[in-house]
């Protein structure tokens, strides 16, 4: 896992989020969290380095982004479509160093009527329930683990009402950003603020 933080000038918001490596050079994360970020934007690694990065990716309908990171030799994490029922959420709360891991279980995957990150286009999207691991800010984008290397999902939203009741997208939902992002190597557009 990667804490990433960057500025976004039109809103005048800090940006900070996990992100997870799953190909060399390569971090996906939540689109929502990249909106509008045009300065300073990098990847941290637990050990203090840091990153230059920038969007390679954006899909605000499916709220999954991925960062061109050159010099990151972090070992990428492999995605998985295996069915699950426990993971391992792991991430960075807002403003600390060291990831937490929270156990989670996991419903199967179901379809979520919503939004895009903006608000305006109705989506559906194909998403794991998991409960028992209570997601605070700057986790989104935090990988949901099986066997240790394994991502199953990727967080980004929680239950209003129920502090350890969150949702992660699928690895299915995210396969077309993934790959876009894997191949690209130019900066794509990814404003307004969300």
């Amino acid at each position: 896992m990667v804490r990433v933080r960057g500025y976004a000038s039109s809103c005048r918001r800090r940006l900070e989020a996990t992100g997870f490596v799953y190909a060399p050079e390569r971090v996906m994360l939540n689109a929502h969290t990249v909106a509008g970020v045009d300065r300073d934007l990098e990847v941290v690694l637990g050990d203090g380095q840091r990153f230059t990065a920038r969007v390679v990716a954006f899909d605000p309908e499916v709220d999954a982004a991925v960062l061109r990171v050159p010099g990151l030799t972090a070992r990428p994490l492999r995605l998985t479509e295996a069915a699950i029922t426990a993971a391992v959420v792991v991430g960075y709360s807002k403003g600390a160093t060291v990831p937490v891991a929270l156990s989670a279980r996991v419903r199967a995957d179901q379809p979520a009527e919503s939004y895009d990150i903006y608000n305006r286009i109705r989506v559906s999207r194909q998403v794991h329930r998991f409960q028992g691991a209570a997601i605070t800010p700057g986790m989104s984008g935090a990988p949901l683990i099986e066997d240790g290397d394994r991502v199953a999902g990727m967080v980004f939203a929680v239950n209003m009402d129920k502090a350890d009741v969150g949702y992660a997208l699928t690895t299915a939902q995210l396969r077309a950003v993934a790959a876009a992002g894997r191949r690209a190597t130019a900066t794509v557009p990814h404003d307004p603020c969300d």
